[in-house]
């Protein structure tokens, strides 16, 4: 998986650590990056005080995709993209930044909203899946 994000010229995210934060804002004057488990594969996010732009993986059809957005607060806003979708994007974290869950619209109906992504940050880069409520999380 990581040829695939080196290719996109991301390979800087995959060789970040992926740290517990308590909180991101005004943590610091440049950028973060994170490294996230979906239920589709990775999903790299680099926050900058009031933006956020990120690479995904889904795994299942060796897609990929990416999104950018507004950040504020917790939350982002924004927009997502793949080779042959694209919508409207909302993620909120947890307090601590370890967890969101993610909304999104289709472009072929944008009004109708489906919130089934969720993700949790990568603590250990040796777990490639993990299973959290009966669900599994793939790291890549």
């Amino acid at each position: 998986m990581n040829r695939i994000f080196y290719a996109l010229g991301l390979g800087m995210l995959c060789l970040a650590p992926a740290h517990q934060v308590s909180s991101l804002a005004g943590e610091n004057d440049g950028s973060i990056e994170r490294y996230y488990c979906t239920q589709y594969g990775p999903f790299f996010i680099r926050f900058d005080p009031d933006k956020a732009a990120g690479v995904f993986a889904i795994l299942s059809n060796d897609d990929l995709g990416s999104m950018v957005g507004r950040l504020e607060g917790r939350r982002i806003d924004g927009t997502w993209e793949e080779v042959d979708s694209r919508g409207r994007i909302r993620l909120t974290f947890s307090e601590d930044w370890s967890r969101f869950d993610a909304e999104y619209t289709v472009a072929g109906n944008p009004l109708e909203w489906h919130g089934e992504w969720t993700g949790y940050l990568r603590n250990d880069p040796d777990v490639q899946e993990f299973t959290r409520d009966g669900e599994a999380f793939r790291c890549g």
